[in-house]
């Protein structure tokens, strides 16, 4: 370790999302272990502005698209030489790849879904031998990976995100109303429209029901020209990005995730953290993770009849049988993405590269 003063983390926004936050907090406990750390962007947002003041981690904002951009990207990095990359998202991989055949820097790259489009796999195809490794948050897009040859079995590795567990032991304060929680940005993956379809039919049910929608828009009008036109904007809450989303945890009786892909839904694995119930699309990550941990259940991607039903099944629950699965997806996640051990696989892998 004495070798190794400073690791450049690639990726294209500082956006609040699965990947990126999985990235800072990386960053953040390799900067408490001693490294100099530099996070390398393509585009100027920046959600964690503050917590990388707080810890004196400074940013480069780079032009991904022209090769100006990529010719002033070589100066800073020759400028910086730093000892090891680190890269998350597939462009930010591609990336790194180009700084990589540039300098010789050893390289760790870090896919989190299988959902990569044909361009990109293309240019995966050609380039993806020059990482040192691949890291996989999830064994089956791994497992897509090498079944595609779009990456090494001998340089692949899976290593889970890392979740941080509450500390929280007091009783929740509940809502008079029964009230769930999506933790997502509005982005089309995330199918927002068959979530609110639910809500309409529970509605139409007579079933009094609150959900807290945590997320970006982006300056989207449609989803609330989506929840007016349902008529269900006094069962819709839209509190936008939220920093500290277990503020709200602590208060609601589950998290609905209605994704239509993922690579590990990180806000499953946060309520789980929470001791939150889950209910969840019918996706591979997803149902690997409720099946394996028993902490809720699985719905038809696309289905909103059939999700209104599962929130029912969990609505007839007794409060104590809701408390058992939001216990059982609590001790699954601390025994598989605890942080302490996640960011010990992070090391042993450094330490093989270096």
């Amino acid at each position: 370790m004495a070798e190794l003063k400073k690791i450049c983390f690639f990726t294209i926004a500082l956006v609040k999302g699965g990947a990126e936050s999985q990235m800072i907090k990386l960053a953040l406990f390799f900067k408490k272990k001693g490294y100099s750390i530099i996070i390398i962007q393509a585009l100027p947002q920046n959600d964690f502005i503050d917590i990388l003041a707080e810890n004196n981690i400074k940013t480069h904002l780079y032009k991904y698209n022209s090769f100006k951009g990529f010719s002033e990207l070589f100066s800073f990095i020759k400028s910086e030489s730093p000892d090891l990359l680190i890269s998350f998202m597939f462009g930010a991989n591609l990336a790194a790849r180009t700084v990589k055949w540039k300098f010789g820097i050893p390289l760790i790259t870090s896919v989190r879904t299988s959902n990569i489009s044909k361009l990109y796999e293309l240019l995966y195809r050609v380039s993806y031998k020059m990482d040192d490794y691949t890291v996989f948050n999830s064994p089956i897009v791994l497992e897509d990976f090498l079944r595609r040859r779009i990456s090494r079995s001998k340089t692949s590795i899976f290593i889970p995100n890392a979740v941080s567990l509450t500390k929280n032991e007091n009783q929740k304060s509940k809502p008079l109303i029964f009230t769930l929680i999506s933790i997502a940005h509005f982005r089309s993956a995330k199918d927002y429209i068959t979530l609110f379809k639910a809500i309409k039919i529970l509605k139409e049910k007579g079933i009094q029901i609150k959900l807290l929608v945590l997320g970006k828009t982006f300056g989207q009008i449609w989803p609330g020209q989506t929840v007016k036109n349902l008529e269900i904007e006094n069962e819709i809450e839209f509190k936008g990005y939220v920093a500290n989303p277990q503020s709200y945890m602590a208060t609601v009786d589950g998290l609905v995730l209605s994704s239509l892909w993922e690579g590990t839904p990180n806000a499953v694995l946060e309520a789980m953290a929470n001791k939150l119930p889950v209910i969840a699309s019918n996706i591979p990550p997803c149902k690997d993770l409720i099946e394996n941990s028993g902490c809720g259940f699985l719905f038809n991607v696309k289905n909103p009849l059939d999700l209104s039903l599962k929130i029912e099944i969990l609505m007839a629950l007794s409060e104590s049988e809701k408390q058992r699965l939001g216990q059982k997806g609590y001790q699954y996640v601390k025994e598989h993405y605890g942080e302490n051990k996640v960011y010990k696989q992070w090391e042993s892998l450094i330490y093989k590269i270096l």
